[in-house]
């Protein structure tokens, strides 16, 4: 089927289906999880005597009943039934029922609970036909009028010769005359027999009863029967029959709509959690398994902003026709929500027979579909938990694969992961720490630690980078090594990265009002926070209200804040933030995967070199070729560079050699707190390190023969 086809489909149901509801002979009312009404039509409101002005007014359940007790509605009815009517809510109690309106019709209500926790009742007027139940009691020509007048035939049953006697219009609604009650067995479908035999036994038992069966029409189609019996005498029983067709066509229509997905006509979210429960349960008395597939379009986000959500809508509907190619008949695939997709397969021999369809269906989805004169295309990843490798309880399975599927994604998209425990526990752990952070944010314990800047050439500070630190409350003094996985939570990131603005501000602040030039003080952005295009307003404003020029102020990011669809918010933040005076710096420059067009397209003043090529710049010559290069690089297109992580004075005279304008590392400092920083500053030896500097000079380019020096010859105790 192509999309266009797909589309036309989903608009003739839609078509179908209101025009089922307008021209049914029963009242159809719909009432959502939430207790609203949300489908009724117009027969109901014609049976149940409802104001359109109410009805067109999305009114709750409970508000309509209310409309109805106030107009003497339910005056006729039991106690009971009373009771049931008021307080029941959705949650009902009495699924089935008659009763008699004030003016005097009697309506047959028939409740059916919907899988969402929702309901859908309908309303038929049986006044003819409790007209016609009177009238086999009373006159057996009333009888044959009445039912001359309805869409019903009567019967009575010899159950010791099984002859069945029918009324004329048998004929016309049944193909069958009076006869054999074999005859009407040979049309109901096998898997009925066991209802009707049900019922009999009932009406027996109880005096009276009602069922519904499929019936093959002698024109070869199918339809639904009405059975209502009462036991006449010890042989005999007497009943009526009425074709129900348009109820259940109805009532399916309702089903169809609550239960799929009306842009895919997959099933949706709450047909999905039926069906995985149903597998796990056959697969537990067969012994068989069940593979458990979610599904995650990459980057679909870039197609809508893009080309529109009427691209991405057809995508979404190619992709479900794809998805259906890899399902049989008893397995399930849904549209669990915007890109999201859900496979259930049902009664596989083991997982691997899992791993192989996901990961054909990670291959299938790779392939372009051509949309008018362009191909458009995206991956999917995919996270995968079986039964019985992994959990019996669906709830838990489902976190299994949602597990699997972060992991997916978190190992570079594109591919099929198998759920595993250690990546639970990871997951969990995550979880815990993200709870800590939040806590922790709350109360204040997240502080800055500076780790100055220094120059290569003159030895003094010229700035320093903020570096977070949890001071936790058992662990101690924690670093982000500990708590950095929850940085990708956006919530959490900007929460974290403001409080810590604030704190660096206020600290710049004061040291400015202590006469102390600190140079620029810089602080890391994560990528999560750089999605935010509120970012560079709000910071300029904390730097405001604490009186900080912004030509004190430096933000880092690394290079993944320019990828994907990144890219158009980190240019705009960035360049918000450059024209107001705050420098930008590149961290860990040559690690990522930007290109150096980005060096031309972004605002970047400052590069910092990872300390990944400074480790080992004395003793690999690839290495002092790449911050060689790094360093010319920068100083052409003008901008200052740092290298990170300077641990020994012979790595120093290194990279002054290279030309590289400042360094940080241990070398020189580890991160100390805001308190301790303006003595560091007042008592720094310039004078120490300028000889320092000097001796470097005297070092041949490209020996590491450095004059050994303490570390108190850098800086001071």
């Amino acid at each position: 089927m192509t999309t266009e086809s797909a589309n036309r489909s989903f608009t003739v149901d839609s078509v179908l289906l209101n025009a089922v509801l307008e021209h049914v002979d029963q009242g159809i009312l719909m009432v959502d999880a939430n207790g609203y009404v949300a489908v009724c039509n117009q027969r109901a409101m014609d049976l149940l005597g409802l104001p359109s002005e109410l009805m067109h007014s999305n009114p709750s359940f409970e508000a309509v009943k209310r409309w109805q007790m106030e107009q003497g509605e339910f005056g006729t009815v039991t106690d009971k039934l009373l009771r049931a009517i008021k307080y029941e809510g959705i949650n009902v109690e009495i699924l089935d029922y008659e009763r008699q309106r004030p003016d005097g019709t009697v309506l047959e209500i028939r409740t059916n609970r919907l899988p969402n926790g929702g309901m859908v009742r309908t309303f038929t007027d049986i006044t003819i036909r409790k007209a016609a139940e009177t009238a086999i009691r009373v006159s057996e020509e009333r009888l044959r009028l009445a039912l001359k007048a309805s869409r019903m035939a009567a019967w009575e049953l010899d159950l010791e010769t099984k002859w069945v006697d029918r009324s004329e219009n048998s004929m016309t609604l049944l193909g069958l005359s009076s006869g054999p009650s074999a005859d009407f067995m040979a049309r109901v479908p096998a898997d009925d027999h066991e209802r009707i035999a049900t019922f009999g036994q009932a009406v027996m038992a109880d005096g009276s009863g009602a069922t519904e069966v499929r019936y093959l029409l002698p024109t070869g189609v199918q339809t639904w029967l009405a059975l209502r019996a009462e036991r006449k005498d010890e042989k005999r029983l007497i009943g009526l029959t009425f074709d129900i067709a348009d109820r259940k066509a109805a009532e399916g229509a309702i089903w169809q709509t609550a239960n799929h997905d009306p842009l895919t006509g997959l099933a949706n979210r709450a047909l999905f959690q039926v069906c995985l429960n149903e597998a796990l349960e056959r697969a537990e008395a067969s012994g068989s398994g069940v593979g458990l597939l979610l599904l995650d379009l990459d980057d679909f986000k870039d197609v809508n902003d893009t080309l529109g959500h009427a691209v991405g809508d057809l995508l979404l509907q190619e992709t479900a026709l794809r998805l259906r190619t890899f399902v049989g008949e008893d397995d399930t695939v849904a549209r669990l929500g915007g890109d999201e997709f859900a496979i259930v397969l049902a009664g596989i021999e083991s997982g691997r027979e899992a791993v192989s369809r996901a990961a054909e269906i990670v291959e299938a989805l790779r392939a372009p579909f051509q949309h008018e004169t362009r191909a458009l295309s995206t991956t999917v990843s995919i996270g995968l938990a079986s039964f019985p490798e992994h959990h019996r309880d669906p709830v838990e399975l489902m976190k299994d694969a949602d597990i699997a599927l972060y992991r997916a994604k978190e190992q570079g998209r594109c591919q099929a992961v198998v759920y595993t425990s250690a990546a639970r526990e990871t997951m969990e752990q995550r979880v815990t720490i993200a709870h800590d952070v939040r806590i922790g944010i709350a109360a204040q314990q997240f502080v800055p630690f500076y780790q100055p800047k220094v120059s290569l050439t003159g030895g003094g500070i010229v700035g320093f980078e903020a570096l977070a630190r949890w001071k936790h409350d058992v662990k101690g003094i924690l670093t982000p090594a500990y708590f950095g996985s929850v940085f990708s939570e956006q919530a959490i990131s900007l929460a974290l990265g403001e409080q810590m603005i604030r704190q660096v501000a206020g600290d710049i602040r004061s040291w400015l009002d202590l006469g102390l030039e600190c140079g620029r003080i810089a602080v890391n952005l994560s990528t999560a926070e750089i999605a935010d295009p509120k970012l560079a307003r709000r910071i300029l404003h904390i730097l405001e209200d604490a009186h900080v020029p912004t030509a004190h102020f430096e933000v880092e990011v690394t290079e993944t804040a320019f990828l994907g669809r990144r890219t158009a918010a980190a240019s705009s933040v960035l360049n918000e933030l450059h024209e107001a005076g705050v420098s930008i710096a590149l961290d860990d420059f040559g690690t990522g995967f930007a290109s150096l067009l980005h060096l031309k397209q972004f605002p970047v003043d400052h590069i910092k070199i990872d300390q990944s090529f400074v480790r080992n710049v004395i003793t690999n010559g690839s290495d002092t070729a790449i911050v060689t290069a790094i360093v010319s690089l920068g100083h052409a297109m003008g901008m200052r560079t740092t290298a990170e992580g300077v641990e020994t004075i012979e790595q120093a005279a290194r990279l002054r050699d290279t030309g590289c304008d400042s360094a940080q590392g241990y070398l020189y400092e580890k991160p100390l707190e805001g308190a301790r920083v303006p003595a560091i500053m007042r008592d720094w030896d310039k004078a120490q390190a300028g000889i320092l500097s000097r001796q470097r000079n005297s070092v041949p380019p490209g020996s590491s023969e450095v004059p050994p020096k303490r570390r108190s010859a850098l800086r001071p105790h």
